[in-house]
């Protein structure tokens, strides 16, 4: 049985460059070089492999079934989710369900500040809960653009509000995962999730709005955005340290925010 040497080359820092190197090729080549994402992704894996059996000694077949193995378990769930995740967007263009949603939070704020919270961070990070993997970034933004926000800063906001969700992703599938593979106790990982994420999640609605206002936003709407980050980082955390359920910590945690949200600018 194969075991895995981790220092191949006796320098650590060396070592971990050069198992970097197929992810780093990867970034290049979609920006750089400008491919296609199949050719990068295509290249990044030759390289990976070879690396992997040249320098780290992996035997061909182990390279070989890990490729098989990453393919399926990419395919399920996560092509699964992906999958569906589109199709239910299709859907909800077509029959309008789309421009319902665009003009109900329309309806709740005229303000593209309260707007960004509502879509990015609070309805965002439902769908990271229900999809994950690019999708909520793809949709928010999409939404923002259709409000009259700029493009370029529609997909910034959507990308800086995925942070309070992104870790736990489409049904808690990395915590999860996580837990499965080291081998850890799926609450006490839990637990150690909320002592190192939760207080960056609660200020992030804080920042969203200080980057596209400044000082005059948070002074206008920074205790809202606040009280938004708090409501929507307490939820994690009860259900993360008190009940250890990262399945559903993107999932009420975003819509418990995004109805007190809501209700705050009914009376506000």
């Amino acid at each position: 049985m194969w075991q895995q040497v981790y220092d191949p080359l006796n320098s650590s820092a060396l070592s971990a460059l050069v198992a970097a190197v197929p992810i780093i090729f990867f970034l290049l080549g979609l920006t750089v070089l400008k491919l296609s994402g199949i050719k990068s992704a295509v290249i990044s894996l030759v390289l990976a492999l070879l690396i992997g059996c040249a320098i780290f000694g992996m035997p061909v077949t182990a390279g070989a079934g890990s490729i098989l193995y990453g393919f399926l378990s990419g395919m399920w769930p996560i092509g699964w989710i992906v999958l569906m995740a589109v199709w239910l967007y299709r859907i909800s263009v077509r029959s309008g369900g789309f421009e319902i949603v665009r003009s109900s939070i329309s309806s709740i704020s005229t303000d593209q500040r309260i707007q960004m919270l509502l879509i990015a961070f609070c309805f965002g990070g439902f769908l990271e809960g229900a999809a994950g993997f690019g999708i909520p970034i793809a949709i928010c933004a999409a939404l923002l653009v259709s409000l009259g926000f700029n493009p370029l800063k529609a997909a910034m906001f959507a990308l800086i509000a995925n942070v309070s969700s992104g870790a736990y992703g489409a049904i808690g599938i990395p915590v999860t995962t996580a837990a499965t593979r080291g081998g850890v106790d799926l609450h006490g990982l839990s637990i150690e999730l909320v002592l190192v994420i939760q207080i960056i999640a609660a200020l992030i609605p804080v920042l969203l709005v200080a980057i596209q206002d400044g000082i005059r936003g948070i002074r206008e709407v920074g205790l809202v955005a606040l009280i938004v980050g708090l409501i929507y980082s307490g939820g994690q955390s009860v259900l993360l340290a008190g009940l250890g359920n990262p399945e559903l910590v993107d999932i009420i945690p975003p819509l418990l925010s995004l109805v007190a949200l809501a209700l705050i600018m009914q009376k506000w």
